[in-house]
């Protein structure tokens, strides 16, 4: 007893498509703004603010410090209006790089 699957393929319409390839071309469009928006001197100096913020505020949450944690947080929310209208996006804080224990030595 054999029996046949019927495949349906649900076929897009000229405008599906067309609106697709729409939205991809002004996402090409907003990437090529973000990337010449980070190639300003503005730009870069603004990000590298805000990492170093995010990184002073890791060391302050590792200290305790919750006054100088709020601080810190102030000053990257001050940062934030410039960023956005450089047209950048503000950068997600990276977390603390752990150092791997060595071959020999157990962790």
């Amino acid at each position: 007893m054999t029996t046949t699957k019927t495949m349906t393929k649900t076929r897009r319409t000229p405008e599906q498509i067309v609106a697709d390839l729409e939205a991809k071309i002004a996402s090409v469009k907003a990437r090529a703004a973000t990337k010449e928006a980070k190639a300003k001197p503005e730009g870069q100096a603004l990000v590298v603010a805000i990492r170093s913020l995010d990184k002073a505020t890791r060391v302050a949450t590792e200290v305790g410090s919750e006054e100088v944690v709020t601080a810190l947080d102030s000053a990257r929310a001050a940062l934030a209006p410039a960023l956005i209208g450089l047209g950048l996006r503000m950068p997600e804080p990276r977390a603390a790089k752990k150092r791997r224990a060595k071959a020999g030595q157990a962790a």
